[in-house]
């Protein structure tokens, strides 16, 4: 605690004067030496510390399923032959779901796999075979019809290669889509919907026939306005409460910002002057904590925790001066006014940008009476930011 004498003040109301002790004791007044003035007491300070402040970003959304698979009719793969599992079946990576007509599949594979074996019979009997020259017995007429019948042959087996290579890739074509005809799951889950009645005639809508959702596996998804969009980040904690269960709060962190707003969300006409946009962008939100009770679907808060760290003192030490803030500290037991800037505050503590260092002694409840320069005594707070805002 920082002291200093006080001063006295003694008034003489009959003769309407006003006695001041001044500092030093230089003056006497009655023959009384006077101490050395002091602001009027009751003040308390706080040594600053860095933390942060209570956040204002509060968002709502959906507890949804992280890791789930949709499974939609396909017409170009033909008429829907099967259904493979049932609603409430536990499937593993691999599983297959639905299996397509392959009648004619097989028989465009079985037609690729006949005309690559084709071509490779023919380089087979180019290979063993090759070509007959019949010999003159005149060694530069024979020399010139043999160069001339390799050449020959060298560019019919270099053609049988082209036509086998491409003989191949039709074969790998239908290969993969007979392959394709049955559909796996590619996540480990629940089946929660099965759907045989699709028709190949709708095609104005996507026809899901196998839903799986990966029950332990829940995020929160959302939309967040242009101005949250501009003030919150990825990999930023959040916490996440349910009016289902007002007592407990799960941990998050947000996993996915969309740059571009939702594709049903259009700008609008506001006034006669120009556009207010009410686009709304995407999030995602990875549950971090236990799932414990939240299931999909349910609709929850997100408060988006501020982790950053600045100065902060109590909002009740910044003073107003016109255009500027000012804060009043302690330096070797004097009174000093510090002009700050500031950045966000929440119901109890500010931030404070500039002006300011960790440390410094901030009087937390100044009044008028305070005169830069002048002494001052008051009395450190038992509780400062450090121990609600770090």
């Amino acid at each position: 605690m920082l002291k200093t004498k006080k001063s006295k003040i003694i008034l003489f109301s009959s003769l309407g004067v006003v006695a001041l002790a001044l500092v030093g004791g230089g003056l006497l007044f009655g023959g009384n030496k006077t101490e050395t003035p002091a602001v009027e007491q009751g003040l308390t300070y706080t040594a600053v510390k860095e933390g942060s402040i209570a956040s204002s970003t509060l968002l709502s959304g959906t507890v949804a399923a992280a890791d789930e698979q949709y499974v939609y009719y396909d017409a170009s793969k033909g008429d829907l032959n099967a259904v493979l599992v049932a609603q409430g079946d536990q499937v593993q990576v691999g599983t297959p779901l639905v299996q397509y007509d392959t009648a004619e599949l097989q028989a465009a594979y079985d037609t690729a796999v006949r005309a690559r074996d084709k071509v490779g019979r023919q380089i087979e009997d180019l290979r063993t075979n090759g070509q007959s020259v019949d010999l003159t017995g005149d060694a530069t007429v024979d020399g010139k019809a043999t160069s001339t019948a390799q050449r020959t042959v060298d560019m019919q087996m270099q053609d049988l290669n082209d036509a086998y290579a491409d003989a191949q890739a039709a074969v790998d074509k239908a290969q993969s889509a007979f392959n394709e005809a049955t559909v796996t799951s590619n996540v480990a889950g629940t089946v929660v919907e099965v759907n045989k009645s699709v028709s190949k005639s709708n095609t104005s809508t996507s026809q899901t026939v196998v839903h799986i959702v990966n029950q332990g596996s829940l995020q929160v998804t959302g939309e967040l306005s242009e101005y949250d969009l501009a003030n919150i980040s990825a990999d930023q904690e959040v916490k996440i409460t349910s009016k289902v269960y007002p007592d407990k709060v799960w941990t998050g962190k947000i996993s996915y910002i969309s740059n571009y707003p939702g594709s049903n969300q259009a700008s609008v006409a506001s006034g006669a002057g120009g556009n207010a946009s009410n686009s709304k962008y995407p999030f995602k939100v990875a549950i971090t904590s236990e799932v414990g009770e939240l299931n999909q679907g349910f609709s929850v808060n997100i408060e988006v925790v501020n982790n950053t760290k600045t100065i902060l003192v109590p909002v009740t030490a910044v003073v107003p001066e016109g255009d500027k803030n000012v804060v009043w500290t302690i330096v070797d037991g004097k009174a000093t006014k510090v002009e700050v800037t500031l950045g966000n505050s929440d119901a109890m503590y500010q931030e404070v940008t500039g002006g300011l260092k960790v440390d410094d002694h901030v009087i937390s409840n100044p009044n008028d009476s305070l005169q830069d320069g002048k002494e001052v005594e008051a009395n450190e707070e038992t509780t400062n930011q450090a121990d609600q805002h770090q």
